[in-house]
């Protein structure tokens, strides 16, 4: 999980990653150790789920952002659910991934990334966290619409319909299905209004 704001340098030494070759997560260690942040944590795990819902996952690029989004949307949702539970702040705000660990290398509010940005299709430029931000932001909406366990539910699930190379409209129309099998036309709209607002293909 790759800093956006860091030099090539800094992200060689301070990248972690899972790896389903070896079915185990690294934790890099430079500026604030990955492992020390919670958040880190959740969405390299989210690869781990990911991995094992659809095996041999992430073999296009847009799928890989996909993977990305889902990472970042499980971090911000496990500290809302801890924030919730245990009272922990939430200084940098909801949408703000890995607060803690980009101290090293972002001005105030420090963020990884975030998941509430403007970004749509278009904006895709082909790297894979910077392309996810595009997905997340249309989780975090359907979060807002449906509340995070229904939200959840639905996101999560699709996944196992997913293709190891499954594009950006292809996961979208399993996540609109997957919501109205789940839940209803309600839902299943408010999924295809948060992937419309990014305009991703296949909404229209």
């Amino acid at each position: 999980m790759a800093p956006q704001q860091a030099g090539e340098a800094f992200l060689q030494t301070d990248n972690s990653f899972h790896t389903d070759k070896k079915g185990e997560i690294r934790f890099a260690k430079g500026g604030v150790d990955d492992a020390e942040d919670a958040e880190v944590i959740a969405h390299e795990y989210s690869h781990a789920v990911r991995d094992a819902q659809v095996p041999s996952y992430g073999t296009s690029p847009e799928a890989s952002a996909i993977g990305e989004a889902f990472g970042d949307y499980l971090a911000v949702e496990v500290e809302s659910h801890a924030a919730a539970a245990y009272g922990w702040p939430q200084k940098a705000g909801l949408a703000c991934v890995a607060d803690w660990d980009s101290i090293a290398y972002s001005a105030a509010p420090h963020c990884l990334r975030r998941i509430d940005g403007n970004k749509v299709y278009a904006d895709l430029e082909g790297e894979v966290h910077a392309d996810g931000e595009i997905r997340s932001r249309a989780l975090f909406d359907i979060r807002g619409a449906l509340g995070a366990h229904t939200a959840d539910r639905t996101i999560a699930n699709a996944q196992f319909g997913f293709a190891p190379d499954t594009s950006f409209r292809g996961a979208t129309l399993t996540t609109i299905a997957t919501a109205q099998r789940m839940y209803g036309k309600g839902a299943a709209d408010a999924v295809r209004a948060a992937f419309k607002a990014r305009q991703i293909p296949g909404t229209h």
